[in-house]
């Protein structure tokens, strides 16, 4: 079974989820990355951000 986070985010320009941090972080957005980074419980293997929420992330995983 193929799980969502699986598949390859290509982040900023090419990353299809808008709520993701690499889509934010190009778009500077300070306020709601802020937001979505407060009490972070995910970190991104692939970019190294960190989140609250999984879905903020391209390939998540918990702290």
């Amino acid at each position: 079974m193929i799980n969502k986070y699986d598949q390859q985010c290509m982040g900023g320009d090419d990353c299809k989820e808008e709520e993701h941090l690499c889509k934010l972080a190009r778009r500077c957005e300070p306020d709601q990355i802020r937001e979505i980074i407060r009490d972070a419980r995910y970190f991104c293997r692939k970019c190294g951000r960190s989140a609250h929420e999984a879905d903020n992330l391209c390939k998540p995983v918990d702290l």
